[in-house]
């Protein structure tokens, strides 16, 4: 096979192969992994914090909400005049074992109300908007393989793009293959086999990590997590999260996303059932991680680009607000962080914001052993997270 006609049925590959373009594009070797693992979870849309982490015995809550305010005979008191949504139950055993850790009031300094730019301040860890990179991209650039961070989901965020590496965005893993017809395959494999010289030996070991990672991948499959998670994407995607622990995959940082928390009419129907959802997920999650052995050794950070308006709208629902709320899921991780919501000092009809984001991913960072100097622009006191 001469140079231009295997280049040619590389590159066939790579346009069709539906496999993160970094794999391709980096000569990674197989991860050794890392014995702690950050799990971010991005609750898309706005998740209103205050009908998640609800300030039931305030005057003011119920004030402004007269048919969105939580019944607070309904409400799951944990102390301290909060209490959860009452779809948030399963939750409760990892609250009562002090696994979870609630950080209300999060936010940043002169905060948007714009999906598009909230979120890119959130991936980039930047308020000033100055980082093209995102947060854990740049942890990402010192190391040698992208599967150090994979993606549940087509393409990977901001989040997890440095300079040099990118994460692997796996989507699932049944979907996780080279498309090619099989005696496309058959010569894909069959070049593989042969030496090459300077550039395209290059080209020819960067194909053959590629065909390795895919199978060390499709390898994972046969574990079957034994909790009940709930069905559709969320509930698979940290199915496949437990499956890629357990085959020992080796990343030290999982990506997966949840939406619909968007909530600007017909709150009481729509939110309800995404918590549920949310909380039945994690709930599974944790128990799988238990029965693996790996609970100690991995924490769930939770978060949403901003939280929604104090008083409800016209329409049933909340409009796009600042100070939201952050969760945490890991070793001796409980309690409250922070000083809290107050209702009495508004930023124009919004939460004020209490705590950087910022500080929050410096502690989830310090778990997987990185440092907050080398992940943001400015960096910021790191938040205990865990034990």
């Amino acid at each position: 096979m001469n140079r231009r006609i295997f280049v040619q049925r590389m590159l066939t590959t790579l346009a069709v192969g539906g496999v993160a373009p970094s794999l391709l594009a980096r000569t990674a070797r197989a991860a050794a992994g890392g014995e702690k693992i950050l799990v971010v979870l991005q609750l898309t849309g706005g998740n209103d914090a205050l009908n998640t982490l609800v300030p039931f015995r305030e005057r003011a809550y119920r004030s402004v909400r007269p048919t969105l305010a939580v019944d607070p005979a309904k409400v799951l008191d944990i102390g301290g005049g909060l209490g959860l949504h009452p779809s948030l139950k399963p939750l409760l055993p990892l609250w009562e074992r002090g696994r979870l850790a609630l950080i209300p009031a999060v936010g940043y300094p002169n905060p948007s109300r714009s999906h598009f730019v909230s979120m890119a301040v959130w991936h980039s860890a930047d308020p000033k908007r100055k980082a093209v990179s995102g947060w854990l991209g740049r942890w990402l650039d010192d190391k040698e393989d992208p599967f150090c961070a994979v993606d549940l989901d087509l393409s990977a965020p901001l989040a997890l793009r440095g300079r040099e590496m990118e994460g692997v965005a796996v989507g699932s893993l049944e979907g996780f293959k080279l498309r090619l017809p099989q005696p496309a395959l058959k010569r894909f494999e069959q070049g593989l086999e042969a030496a090459y010289d300077g550039p395209l030996q290059a080209t020819r070991d960067a194909m053959a990590r590629l065909l390795t990672d895919t199978h060390r991948v499709q390898g994972l499959r046969p574990y079957q997590p034994a909790a009940e998670y709930p069905k559709g994407g969320f509930g698979n995607s940290l199915r496949d999260v437990v499956r890629m622990i357990a085959g020992g995959l080796g990343a030290n940082v999982y990506y997966v996303t949840i939406g619909g928390f968007d909530t600007h009419a017909d709150q009481l129907r729509r939110q309800p059932p995404l918590l549920e959802e949310l909380a039945t997920g994690l709930s599974a999650f944790s128990q799988d991680l238990k029965a693996l052995g790996r609970e100690d050794d991995v924490l769930i950070l939770g978060f949403s680009e901003f939280g929604r308006r104090v008083a409800e709208n016209a329409s049933g629902g909340t409009d796009h607000g600042k100070g939201g709320l952050m969760f945490a899921i890991g070793p001796k991780a409980g309690g409250m962080k922070g000083p809290g919501y107050d209702l009495d000092q508004l930023d124009g009809g919004d939460l004020r914001y209490q705590v950087d984001f910022r500080s929050v991913y410096a502690g989830a960072a310090a778990f997987i052993g990185a440092s907050p100097e080398r992940l943001f622009p400015e960096p910021q006191p790191p938040l205990k997270l865990f034990g």
